[in-house]
């Protein structure tokens, strides 16, 4: 019926007793009565129940399989490594081989340029022997070129001197020109017209001998006086040179037209009689004085000699060697 309460049923004395309270849990817990009184008791599997065998299986089969493969890679692995260890090393030998075939070569050719330097070395000491020895030589050849030099240097002047003394007294008039069947007389005539144009008189008693020099046909040869005194002569040429000093216009100094010579005007030169070579020496220095500026260059006493401009030192040319010496 609805609204009855059931009464409890009676417990037994044995329910009682789980469903009692200790009142001193940690005591009764070291009671054997109330020891595993709770605990649940599981039953195991038994091992040899038929999942656990497949799962094992399996279990070690994939293991298995795991292995193989991680075998078969690192196999793949190794034996390609090898290879390119074996590759490497391979090319390593070749290229040490070639390296060492390389030094050999390098080797033979420092030996070769060796004994390729040790025989220049051995030309060169030859050589630099052979050059002192012409050094040498050539420096004695030189010195005895100089001597010879100055030997005929010495000779030379000395037949200048012994052809100027034959020559002491005698002048030579140059770029006179010729008279038809011209005569001593004609000659003569000549040399005392110019003295007389420099105001120097002169007689026939003055003079020793009176000639042209031979000569090319139709050119103007030169007239050669020998005075009687070799002042007669340093006198004319004194005074030819201070007439054409003071008459500084080229058409005023001395010349044909002055001398009353038919024909085209031109300059008449009165100077030393100079032997040939003693002639070329003064063209020379005449030339060198020309390119050099040099304002004077005269002869005297059958000597040449330079002045550079007024008040300097005279030069004596005693040959062409004192000019190449001016010169450098």
């Amino acid at each position: 019926m609805y609204g009855l309460q059931r009464s409890p049923s009676p417990t037994s004395l044995t329910q009682r007793e789980q469903t009692r309270s200790v009142p001193d849990i940690p005591l009764a817990s070291n009671d054997p009565e109330f020891v595993n009184k709770n605990i649940r008791h599981k039953r195991p599997r038994p091992n040899d129940s038929p999942r656990s065998q497949d799962l094992f299986d399996e279990f070690k089969s994939e293991i298995r399989e795991m292995l193989l493969t991680w075998k078969v890679d690192l196999e793949a692995n190794v034996t390609r490594q090898i290879a390119e260890q074996t590759g490497l090393m391979t090319k390593l030998v070749s290229d040490i081989s070639d390296l060492k075939l390389q030094n050999i070569q390098i080797q033979n050719t420092n030996i070769q340029i060796q004994n390729e330097n040790t025989e220049i070395k051995k030309s060169i000491t030859f050589l630099s022997e052979q050059y002192e020895d012409l050094q040498k030589e050539i420096k004695h050849l030189q010195e005895e070129n100089r001597e010879q030099r100055r030997y005929t240097e010495s000779l030379e002047s000395s037949i200048r001197d012994l052809q100027y003394k034959s020559r002491s007294s005698s002048i030579e008039v140059r770029n006179m020109p010729a008279q038809d069947n011209e005569s001593t007389a004609d000659l003569i005539k000549v040399i005392t017209n110019i003295g007389n144009i420099v105001n120097f008189p002169l007689t026939a008693s003055h003079f020793r001998d009176i000639y042209r020099i031979p000569g090319n046909r139709g050119s103007n040869k030169a007239i050669v006086a020998e005075f009687s005194s070799v002042q007669t002569k340093y006198e004319l040429i004194s005074r030819v040179r201070t007439y054409n000093n003071k008459n500084k216009n080229k058409e005023d100094k001395l010349n044909t037209e002055k001398l009353g010579i038919a024909g085209q005007k031109q300059a008449v030169y009165v100077e030393e009689h100079l032997s040939n070579a003693s002639k070329r020496l003064f063209y020379l220095a005449r030339e060198f004085a020309r390119q050099r500026k040099y304002q004077f260059c005269w002869t005297s006493n059958g000597n040449i000699f330079l002045r550079k401009q007024i008040g300097d030192k005279q030069i004596l040319i005693k040959s062409e060697t004192t000019l190449k010496e001016l010169q450098d």
